[in-house]
C-alpha cells in the first residue's frame, strides 16, 4: 500500500511537470496521455483530496459556468450553427486541463517548482527551436512550434510572470529571462515584447527589490544580463530592410503593418457589433461576414483575416454581448481575487499575468489560440489551488 501510495504520488508530480510542456509545445497526443492519466490520478486521490473539490471557490466556479453558458447561447444565432457550436463545446472542454491541475496541486512547495519548472522548459525549448529556425533555417518571423510567431511568443509573456516569480535562484531566473527575451525578438511580436517588458519592469522594481539582497556578484551578473539583452536586440534587429527586426516593427508600425489597416479593421468591427450586438455572428464566422456582408472598408488591403485582431472587439463581433459580458466578469474577479491574496507568489504572477494578456490581445487575439486558451486555464487552476492548500495548510498549523 506504501509503494501503491508513493508510485501515485510521482505520477502526480510528473503530471505537474509534463502538462505545460505538453500544452506550450502544441503536442496535442502527448498532452491528451497526460491529460487522460491526470484525471485518473485525480478520480484515485478523490477521496483524500475530498475537501479540495468542496471548497473550491464558489465566485469562481459561478463565473466559469456563465463563461460556458454565455460561449453555448451565443453561438445558437449564428450564422453557421453546427461549425460555431462545434467551436463553442471546444472552449468549453478545453478548460479541463486547469480543472486537472487544481487537482493534482499539492500542499508541498515540491510540486509548484515542478510546475514552474515545465513552464521554464517548455519556454525554453520554443525559443530554442525559434533560435534555429532563425539562424540555421533563415526563416522570417520563426514560429517555433506554435501555430505562428504571435502565438509561441504571446505563450511566453503569459508564463513569464510564474516562471520568475516562484523560481528562487536568482541565476536561473535571470538566464530564463535573456531566453524568452530572445524568443520573443525572434518572434518580432510587438504585443508580446510590450508584455515582457511590462512584466520584466514589474519584476525589476519590485519583485527583485523586495525579495532579493544584492552581493555585488549578483549585482555585476544583473548588469552584464542587461548589457547582454540590450546587445542582443540590437543584433537581433540588424535586418535587411525587408525583414524589419522587432525595434524597427516597434518606432515604425504605421509603414509596416500598412498604414492604418488595423484602424479601419477595427472600423468595420464596430459596424458589425452595431448590426450583431447581443450574440454576434458565431466563432470561427468574423472572416465570411466581414466580406460576404460588406463591412470591409473599401481602403483595406487584407480580406483574409480571422479576427479585429482585439480579443473584445473579436468577442464582441462573434458572440456579442452574450459571450463577452461573462468573459469579462470573470477577469474582473481574477484580477480582484489576485491582488487580494497577493501575498502568495503564484496569486501575484497571475495577476501580472493577467496584465501581459490583455497588453498583448489588445493587439492580437492569441486567447482563442487553443496553446495560450488552455495553458491560461491551466495557469489558474495552479494559483486557485495553491492560495487554497497555503491557507489550509497555515490554518491548520
Amino acid at each position: 500500500m506504501l509503494i501503491y501510495r508513493k508510485v501515485l504520488q510521482i505520477l502526480r508530480l510528473l503530471c505537474l511537470f509534463l502538462l505545460p510542456i505538453g500544452i506550450m509545445l502544441h503536442e496535442m497526443n502527448f498532452t491528451n496521455g497526460i491529460l487522460y492519466l491526470a484525471f485518473f490520478i485525480c478520480v484515485l486521490n478523490f477521496k483524500k483530496d475530498k475537501e479540495r473539490w468542496q471548497n473550491f471557490e464558489r465566485k469562481f466556479l459561478f463565473l466559469i459556468i456563465c463563461f460556458c453558458v454565455g460561449l453555448l447561447a451565443s453561438n445558437y444565432y449564428s450564422t453557421d450553427f453546427a461549425v460555431s457550436m462545434k467551436w463553442a463545446r471546444r472552449y468549453c472542454y478545453w478548460i479541463l486541463p486547469g480543472i486537472a491541475i487544481y487537482g493534482l496541486w499539492i500542499r508541498e512547495n515540491i510540486g509548484r517548482y515542478l510546475f514552474v519548472s515545465g513552464l521554464a522548459l517548455g519556454g525554453i525549448i520554443l525559443c530554442a527551436y525559434a533560435g534555429y529556425q532563425d539562424i540555421v533555417l533563415g526563416l522570417n518571423r520563426s514560429g517555433s512550434m506554435s501555430t505562428g510567431p504571435n502565438s509561441f511568443s504571446a505563450i511566453i509573456a503569459l508564463a513569464a510572470p510564474f516562471v520568475l516569480l516562484n523560481i528562487p535562484n536568482l541565476l536561473i531566473n535571470i538566464v530564463n529571462w535573456l531566453i524568452f527575451w530572445s524568443g520573443i525578438v525572434i518572434s518580432q511580436s510587438r504585443g508580446s515584447f510590450l508584455a515582457l517588458a511590462f512584466v520584466s519592469l514589474v519584476y525589476c522594481f519590485n519583485e527583485l527589490r523586495i525579495r532579493w539582497s544584492f552581493t555585488w556578484r549578483q549585482m555585476i551578473a544583473l548588469l552584464l544580463s542587461i548589457v547582454a539583452l540590450g546587445s542582443l536586440l540590437f543584433i537581433m534587429d540588424d535586418e535587411p530592410k525587408t525583414k524589419p527586426g522587432i525595434l524597427q516593427r516597434l518606432s515604425n508600425t504605421s509603414k509596416i503593418s500598412g498604414d492604418d489597416e488595423r484602424i479601419l479593421l477595427w472600423g468595420s468591427s464596430l459596424n458589425m457589433i452595431k448590426d450583431f450586438p447581443v450574440h454576434g455572428v458565431g466563432l470561427r464566422q468574423f472572416n465570411d461576414i466581414y466580406i460576404n456582408g460588406n463591412y470591409i472598408n473599401v481602403k483595406a488591403r487584407e480580406p483574409h483575416l480571422d479576427s479585429p485582431h482585439n480579443i473584445i472587439l473579436h468577442y464582441l463581433t462573434e458572440m456579442g454581448l452574450i459571450g463577452t459580458v461573462p468573459l469579462m466578469a470573470l477577469f474582473v474577479y481574477i484580477v480582484y481575487w489576485s491582488a487580494k491574496n497577493r501575498g502568495n507568489l503564484m496569486a501575484r504572477a497571475m495577476l501580472y499575468a493577467v496584465a501581459a494578456l490583455f497588453i498583448n490581445n489588445m493587439v492580437d487575439y492569441q486567447f482563442i489560440v487553443k496553446q495560450y486558451y488552455q495553458l491560461f486555464w491551466c495557469l489558474l487552476g495552479g494559483t486557485i489551488a495553491d492560495v487554497y492548500l497555503q491557507k489550509e495548510k497555515f490554518i491548520r498549523g
